[in-house]
């Protein structure tokens, strides 16, 4: 079982006002970037040997017993999903951007600021929801594609 919960027991705590889970990953998954929003989770899990030419790296959001969100699939080609440096309160930062149809979802941490997640839907941004806590991340050295540099609003 390592170290997850089983998810009636992950579900329970998590109703009772406690963090069950920290992450939305599998046990023989990476977590490259995990935090808690208020009631939800935002997860960034990737396979394990993650290179360029295998592997696959999802965006997760939910709670652990009713995840609402798993983009791409597994089987997705990562062109979904690209990186990049982004500009926030005066301070420089990184991003990952998860791209489905008009829809991104931008993972997002400054170092000693603030990290959390943006979702832009026709490119305005519809929800910014930030970080609880210290949230894990791990965006150093990932085969992705690198974008343009983004500017993320504190409102």
């Amino acid at each position: 079982m390592g170290r997850r919960l089983p998810l009636l027991l992950a579900g329970l705590l998590w109703s009772l006002g406690g963090w069950a889970a920290e992450d939305l990953c599998l046990e023989q998954e990476q977590v490259l970037f995990a935090c808690h929003t208020g009631k939800r989770l935002v997860s960034v899990c990737a396979s394990r040997g993650l290179s360029e030419s295998a592997g696959y790296l999802q965006l997760r959001y939910g709670q652990p017993e009713a995840v609402e969100l798993v983009w791409p699939e597994a089987s997705f080609p990562r062109h979904h999903v690209s990186q990049g440096e982004l500009f926030y309160r005066g301070k420089a930062g990184r991003y990952l951007r998860f791209t489905m149809d008009r829809t991104r979802f931008v993972v997002f941490n400054v170092k000693d600021r603030d990290s959390g997640l943006v979702i832009e839907q026709d490119r305005a941004v519809i929800s910014k929801q930030l970080c609880q806590g210290t949230p894990t991340v791990h965006f150093q050295g990932l085969p992705l594609p690198v974008t343009e540099l983004l500017a993320v609003s504190s409102r």
